[in-house]
């Protein structure tokens, strides 16, 4: 069987408060890409905004924080991670993306091979097939080395990565 790219699902928002529709999205995302017989899914990353984002009546991201942990306590790939809503200001997508593929870099996750239960092997990044909408980021996430998952950014119904 053809080896399927690994891939991780990463969701900004303000999570404001999380629901059962942002977690559905990642559900209808990795079946998705599941079923293009092409990319395996391997974890899931839910980031909440920076307080200083400036939506009005914004609950404190610890407080958004908490509530994304306790929805994903019975998940076994999606992650909240408070990266974005500890940094001193708000950041643009593009760099809490370019923070996660860096992560991913440094440590990749354990991915599971998509038959047999294993580890499987990283091979190069590469990007989404040009049939599937993304918005243009110019991240560069195209290197000649053995490659981590790569981030696909969900933000409704859109999925990223340069």
């Amino acid at each position: 069987m053809k080896s399927r790219i690994p891939v991780v699902l990463l969701a900004c928002g303000s999570f404001n408060p999380i629901t059962n529709m942002h977690l559905r999205l990642f559900e209808v995302a990795r079946d998705h890409l599941h079923q293009t017989g092409m990319y395996q899914v391997v974890q899931g990353i839910i980031s909440p905004v920076n307080d200083n984002y400036g939506k009005k009546d914004l609950a404190p991201s610890h407080h958004r924080v908490a509530m994304a942990r306790l929805a994903l306590q019975t998940s076994d790939w999606i992650r909240v991670d408070p990266w974005e809503s500890e940094q001193a200001q708000w950041m643009e997508t593009v760099k809490v993306l370019r923070h996660h593929h860096s992560e991913l870099l440094r440590s990749p996750p354990q991915m599971e091979g998509p038959d047999h239960g294993h580890a499987a092997t990283p091979k190069r990044i590469q990007t989404l097939p040009e049939h599937l909408p993304r918005p243009g980021s110019g991240l560069g996430l195209r290197t000649g080395t053995a490659r981590p998952p790569c981030p696909q950014l969900e933000t409704g119904c859109e999925l990223s990565c340069a």
